[in-house]
């Protein structure tokens, strides 16, 4: 492992603490009677901690030199992932039909739409592009490290307006800017020591077209187009 990336379980519990914190008051504070949660919730819930727990665990396992392990819980994710995007999917539809149920425009209900589908895709395809370079590590490293910056953002977005109750629209750009400016940094720091950056450029590519095109492109009628196709399948 690189030395610089010695400690870098310690980013992911820092990101975990963030999505924790964002998702207390719909979620983990509402243990252990879990009020009004539903059981697609639980599951959505289950399957991100177990991801953030292989986030953690895998790095270690390099960094002690545990290969073996390493690839079996890497295996692991084939399975994982494909439940993490349909817990997405059911996800985005309970909202889709809650969204109905209360009468919402339905524009509105569509445009809504986009944060659910951008954040299956960012998280799928770093993923996709983690394994496409597994036996390229410091590629494989750096697009798993994108992916939970492509998760951080819903649970900052929800912590700075349960927790430190920022409007909505603020909350929005923070969750957008923040993961996008680790990247950045995280491009300066690896050019400064002399390392490959260009993973970290393709993941922030991928991000800052999703996060930005959320200010123009859910009311167009292309995305209330595709959105209306997506929500077929609810």
């Amino acid at each position: 492992m690189e030395t610089g990336y010695k400690n870098v379980s310690l980013l992911f519990v820092v990101i975990f603490g963030i999505v924790f914190l964002g998702f207390f008051k719909t979620y983990f504070g509402l243990f252990p009677s879990f009020t009004n949660v539903t059981l697609i919730q639980h599951v959505h819930g289950l399957l991100f901690i177990t991801w953030f727990v292989l986030l953690f665990v895998q790095p270690l396992l390099i960094r002690y030199g545990n290969y073996r392990a390493h690839r079996i819980i890497g295996r692991c994710t084939y399975v994982l992932v494909p439940c993490i995007i349909i817990s997405i999917h059911f996800i985005a539809r309970e909202a889709y039909l809650n969204a109905v149920a209360a009468h919402a425009p339905r524009h509105e209900i569509l445009a809504n739409t986009y944060f659910q589908v951008y954040q299956i895709f960012d998280f799928a395809v770093l993923y996709l592009l983690a394994i496409l370079n597994k036996h390229r590590t410091p590629y494989h490293m750096r697009y798993m490290i994108a992916t939970s910056l492509a998760i951080v953002g819903a649970g900052l977005r929800r912590a700075l307006e349960h927790t430190f109750g920022m409007g909505g629209d603020a909350a929005v750009l923070y969750g957008f800017l923040v993961p996008d400016l680790l990247l950045v940094g995280l491009i300066v720091y690896d050019k400064i020591q002399g390392q490959n950056y260009r993973a970290y450029v393709i993941a922030f590519i991928i991000l800052a077209v999703s996060h930005y095109s959320f200010y123009f492109l859910p009311d167009s009628a292309l995305w209330q187009s595709v959105a209306g196709y997506f929500v077929r399948f609810f």
